[in-house]
């Protein structure tokens, strides 16, 4: 089926090439990311272990159109008006972004008008779209983001927008994660996080153009809300997402497939930590993930090598140092055995 895009616009997963039909973008790493980092991947690649040497057309003007854009690849049911949600939510979002005193308010509008000026397309998600959809502005605390944009291109408009607008700031991509992040020339403090939306189809880090694969991709359905700043419509691939929301207690329902331990671990350690956050104010349902993560072993864990424990370690600490250890352990234990195991290890201290 063919989709009205523009030439001028962006490749997309579905289009197709003289090679084959795109699967995705992938990335090599380099000490200055830039947009000759950025692969793209064919059906049928799925099998190799690292991206082919295939750079990303800049533009749609070389392929046959035929991928529709990630948002009408959205059951229409699932896409909404914002101010249908909440009259007043545009406004809010607006707010958020422009907050002064926030490390994203200088970079934030700049950054939402080059890539829109790129013709690609870019959602707040993650905490900051939960969290202000919610009515919760007070609680955000970063600035989530993703789009279409490889990440190695993504990082080119992020410094041409720095030079533009007489910014300062580092950028960088994590090749294990493909997440792009800036932070100032002094210090650790993020500005935003961006990634391009993930497809987990190959055995390297890889990302896409659809927001149902990177939705899957995600830890919970109400971390799975994609806002549009520029149209203001929010997309809820899931269509869990929102009434998992607005449910009293709020509802925390992992979708993530992905039978790797470490994840796994993630999860029940990102569960304890919202479980917790919002126990004695509006309440926190954990059955559906404990459901997902009920046939883990006690022993899920055994094989975790020690880079993997320091790593988890970190992320405990970052999530829930300063909490009672009695709290972590009981609502770890709704999540069933392995996750009380897990929390059993980290309270440890294990190295």
């Amino acid at each position: 089926m063919w989709h009205e895009r523009s030439a001028s616009g962006p490749v997309l997963a579905g289009d197709v090439t003289e090679e084959g039909t795109v699967a995705g973008f992938g990335y090599v790493r380099s000490g200055k990311p830039k947009a000759t980092c950025d692969r793209l991947l064919l059906t049928g690649e799925t099998a190799l272990s690292e991206p082919p040497e295939r750079p990303v057309p800049e533009d749609a003007g070389s392929v046959r159109v035929l991928a529709a854009p990630p948002l009408e690849r959205v059951d229409p049911d699932r896409v909404h008006r914002a101010d249908a949600l909440d009259e007043n939510l545009p406004l809010a979002v607006d707010e958020m972004l422009a907050l002064p005193g926030a490390p994203w308010a200088e970079v934030a509008g700049p950054l939402i008008a080059e890539i829109r000026d790129a013709h690609h397309r870019l959602w707040l998600t993650g905490g900051f779209a939960r969290d202000v959809i919610a009515g919760s502005a007070d609680e955000v605390n970063d600035l989530d983001l993703t789009g279409t944009v490889p990440p190695g291109r993504f990082t080119e408009l992020a410094r041409r927008m720095r030079r533009r607008n007489g910014l300062e700031f580092r950028t960088r991509v994590s090749p294990h994660s493909l997440v792009c992040s800036a932070a100032p020339p002094r210090g650790e403090e993020r500005l935003y996080e961006y990634r391009t939306l993930k497809t987990d189809a190959f055995g390297f880090p890889a990302c896409g153009s659809d927001l149902g694969n990177d939705a899957d991709c995600r830890d919970f359905t109400v971390n799975s809300l994609y806002y549009d700043p520029i149209g203001h419509t929010v997309a809820d691939p899931t269509g869990r997402g929102l009434a998992d929301l607005a449910a009293r207690p709020r509802r925390l329902t992992s979708l993530h497939a992905r039978e790797n331990p470490l994840d796994q671990a993630g999860i029940v350690l990102r569960a304890v930590k919202f479980a917790l956050r919002w126990e004695r104010t509006i309440g926190c349902e954990v059955s559906g993930t404990a459901a997902r993560l009920a046939h883990l072993p006690v022993t899920a864990w055994d094989g975790l090598a020690p880079t993997s424990w320091e790593r988890l370690a970190r992320d405990h600490g970052k999530a829930l140092g300063g909490c009672d250890p009695g709290r972590q352990m009981s609502v770890a234990s709704t999540l069933g055995p392995a996750a009380a195991t897990l929390f059993t290890l980290l309270l440890e201290v294990r190295p």
